[in-house]
């Protein structure tokens, strides 16, 4: 199928941004179609956010996790490619064709490689759950859910992978002031809930 003029929504660990128009359903699009979408709207994205940073430290770093991760994945498909940003805002990005974000300001928040892994995971969901190509979220409520839902998949990707799901719970904390006030509460309640942790791993530490 030839690929028409496609407008992405771009979807961001904290929140859904971008622009909505009348989309092509995304349960029809072509690999291929995916990815000239993803290459379409890289170098815009890019841009925006400080521009791809050339670390060869960070680079085999995000490689490695981000391999470990899929290969211990059965579910996931696909290649993806993990690029550090130099915004030094926290945040994390992705686009179809496997183009996989995650900002300076955010990576160095990370204590751990499971942390992450949980980053990269999330991600990976919205390009898996094609949410690239749904409209723009038309409420906070539905913000939410879409990154809840992304969260949910990722928790199911690092568990699968061998990775502790809380990750994701902690990576959520980190960006708790990078988001609208109760948004890291409610996302981690549903992850909670979700995964059957108990409600002490779910709460939020208090700053």
């Amino acid at each position: 199928m030839r690929c028409a003029s496609i407008c992405l929504t771009t979807v961001f660990l904290i929140g859904c941004h971008g622009t909505s128009a009348r989309l092509l359903s995304y349960r029809c699009l072509s690999p291929e179609a995916e990815a000239l979408a993803g290459a379409r709207a890289a170098p815009a994205v890019e841009a925006r956010h400080g521009g791809i940073v050339r670390d060869a430290q960070v680079e085999q770093r995000l490689e490695r996790i981000g391999q470990r991760l899929c290969s211990g994945c059965e579910s996931l498909d696909g290649e993806y490619r993990f690029r550090l940003l130099g915004s030094s805002k926290m945040n994390a990005a992705s686009l179809p064709g496997g183009r996989v974000y995650i900002t300076r300001g955010l990576y160095d928040r990370l204590e751990s490689d499971d942390q992450v892994a949980a980053v990269l995971a999330h991600e990976i969901a919205h390009i898996q759950t094609k949410d690239h190509f749904k409209t723009r979220c038309a409420s906070t409520e539905e913000a939410i859910d879409r990154e809840a839902d992304a969260d949910w998949h990722a928790a199911l990707y690092l568990r699968e992978a061998g990775i502790p799901p809380q990750a994701m719970i902690e990576v959520i904390r980190i960006i708790a002031t990078a988001q609208p006030m109760g948004w890291s509460d409610t996302r981690i309640r549903s992850l909670v809930a979700r995964l059957q942790l108990p409600d002490a791993e779910g709460s939020l530490a208090q700053n």
